[in-house]
């Protein structure tokens, strides 16, 4: 899933690129720059699944204007009104 990297009053954190909309400021990272990271991140915090960031996540919260997975389920449905046209 591509992200975009955002600063809300002075906290650093990570948005959904499909839930957020884009800003001036924000870093995209692509598929690929996040699987990356994700894979970085597993191997230097392997065994610590406590590991939580309320903070940052209560941020992102305040950033998301749209639902993924509802965005997800229109384009699929986009999709078999498509093929049924065809």
């Amino acid at each position: 899933m591509a992200i975009r990297l955002r600063t809300v009053n002075g906290t650093r954190i990570a948005l959904c690129a499909v839930e957020s909309d884009p800003l001036p400021d924000d870093l995209y990272l692509d598929d690929g720059d996040h699987y990356a990271l994700a894979a970085k991140f597993s191997l230097d915090w392997k065994g610590h699944p406590d590991i939580e960031y309320p903070h940052e996540w209560s941020v992102m919260a305040t950033q998301k204007v749209r639902d993924a997975e509802q965005e997800l389920n229109k384009w699929l449905a986009s999709l078999e009104v498509q093929t049924c046209l065809t």
